[in-house]
């Protein structure tokens, strides 16, 4: 009877033992399970919400795998387990390693909302800071711009530390120092979609062109330098690829300060009689940007209708004249959303029930956007296949290459088969140029205007990063785009038929067409 309750107990206590090793086993499965599961959710968690360090995946990873080795080792698994695990488990830490190290948009803002603290223009760094900012602007560009895929190139090199040198020998170092010797080692990659922002938190704005502007006067120089003058000037602080595509806006003080201009500012401005009004002001002349948009309004109220410039005006609409047999779809930006798709089937409607035989885009000024615009535009047109954009997309060392051949999804029901159009001008940027490039290399339509300032075989879709000390804004790009018809050896997109103003263009083509 004593044996038997020995042996009991020695039963009771080997299956306490049992249940207590297979707790341990769940729990140390669980615990490999969850944290591999977590390096998986660390992707999505750095590109959508939040930056960190890329040794975080690293080591969330590494702990995943160091738990697996010590689970095969301590307790008895299946033989299917012991394969199928490790291989599973290596396969997944290994690619969100890879993911992390060659992703372009880790720790970019490209998909989430900016959440840096950005110094204004005029604020100070210190040496180290700025060094910090521009070392830091040299890895994105290495790690990410398709240039770049074998390292710096020595020109970029020489640059950078000729940079570094003239900033040490700085007694103080603004914001806007900083983002001129940035920009001055970006200059010559000659690619305007690689470039830094110049827009600052407290920029301010010269209070009287409002005033000036509603009495007929434009800026003719300041400080003794015409605005054409100024651009030159400015041009080997600016990323381009034609000097076209540089502005300076000379109403804005963080704008004067970058291209190095300082108070007093002499103004001399003109109206189209030719008279000339000199001004000279201070930075206490300058205003906020609320101060400023105030100011219009006053003069907006009280002095008549604003000028077509400052209207606003929805960024797609369209217009019919049956006249000339011509609807107008015009696109100011780029934004491929269910307002666009919507006008866009709108107007082919209207263009179907009145007969329409011309239709034209209108894409000056368009800065770019969605290049999805011109594939949904496509699907009205009597292409049952064209070629979109061919692009290699950078990703660390790895390139994956797009050939550009699309299948047409065409909308049946509305097939237009007349002449298309498409108007540019030199702010038609990035994919406003590739809407005008697919239209005519294609053989779909014509270009009518001035070209883009945007090369045909240059770089684009952008990553987003933050600099850590000045908290600026730097852009790099991770595609390098080509030509769609190889046989075209322009560098730009050259129009059908050139002139400064596309519309009267458009309308004397018509009238010769008829």
């Amino acid at each position: 009877m004593i044996l038997d309750k020995k042996e009991t107990i020695r039963i009771k206590e080997r299956d306490e033992r049992k249940k207590a090793k297979r707790r341990r086993k769940i729990l140390c499965f669980s615990a490999h399970m969850v944290l591999l599961v977590l390096t998986f959710l660390l992707l999505p968690l750095n590109l959508f919400v939040v930056n960190f360090p890329e040794w975080i995946v690293v080591l969330c990873g590494g702990a995943a795998l160091a738990l697996l080795i010590f689970y095969l080792i301590v307790f008895r698994t299946k033989l299917v387990t012991k394969i199928l695990l490790p291989v599973l488990s290596v396969a997944i830490v290994a690619l969100c390693v890879l993911v992390t190290y060659c992703c372009p948009y880790w720790n970019s803002y490209s998909f989430k909302q900016v959440d840096t603290v950005w110094l204004n223009f005029d604020e100070n760094v210190t040496y180290e800071q700025a060094a910090e900012d521009l070392a830091a602007a040299m890895r994105h560009l290495a790690h990410v711009h398709p240039m770049f895929r074998n390292g710096l190139t020595p020109e970029i090199q020489e640059r950078y530390d000729a940079s570094l040198g003239r900033l040490k020998e700085m007694e103080a170092i603004t914001v806007n120092d900083l983002r001129r010797e940035l920009q001055t080692v970006l200059n010559p990659i000659h690619d305007a979609h690689t470039t830094t922002y110049n827009s600052w938190p407290d920029d301010r704005y010269l209070a009287d062109i409002p005033m000036k502007r509603w009495e007929g006067y434009t800026v003719y120089s300041v400080n003794g330098r015409t605005t054409e003058e100024i651009v030159e000037a400015a041009a080997p602080y600016y990323s381009y690829e034609t000097k076209d595509w540089i502005t300076v806006d000379v109403g804005s003080l963080a704008a004067l300060s970058f291209c190095g201009y300082e108070e007093p500012f002499t103004f001399v401005w003109k109206n189209e009689e030719g008279d000339m009004i000199t001004e000279t002001y201070t930075a206490e002349n300058f205003v906020t940007e609320e101060s400023y948009d105030a100011l219009f309004e006053f003069y907006e109220q009280y002095y008549g209708d604003v000028p077509v410039a400052e209207t606003e005006s929805p960024f797609v609409f369209y217009e019919i004249d049956e006249e000339r047999s011509l609807a107008i779809l015009t696109l100011s930006a780029c934004n491929y959303n269910e307002e666009y798709i919507r006008c866009v089937r709108e107007m082919f409607q209207e263009v179907k029930e009145k007969n329409i035989q011309n239709v034209a885009v209108d894409l000056r000024g368009n800065g770019g956007g969605n290049s999805l615009v011109a594939n949904e535009f496509i699907k009205y047109l009597p292409a049952a296949r064209y070629r979109d954009v061919p692009c290699d997309w950078r990703w660390g060392w790895f390139v994956f290459s797009y050939d550009g051949w699309i299948k047409n999804k065409q909308y049946g029901d509305l097939l237009f088969d007349g002449e298309v159009y498409v108007l540019t001008d030199s702010g038609s940027f990035s994919s406003a140029k590739d809407f005008a490039m697919i239209i005519q290399d294609n053989g779909l339509g014509h270009v009518i205007g001035i070209a883009p300032a945007n090369a045909v075989n240059g770089y684009g879709d952008v990553a987003l990063f933050s600099l850590p000390n000045s908290g600026m804004l730097m852009q790099v790009s991770t595609k390098k785009w080509y030509r769609i018809d190889v046989t075209n050896t322009d560098d730009y997109v050259v129009p059908d038929f050139p002139g400064e103003d596309a519309l009267t263009v458009l309308y004397s083509v018509l009238e010769a067409g008829r």
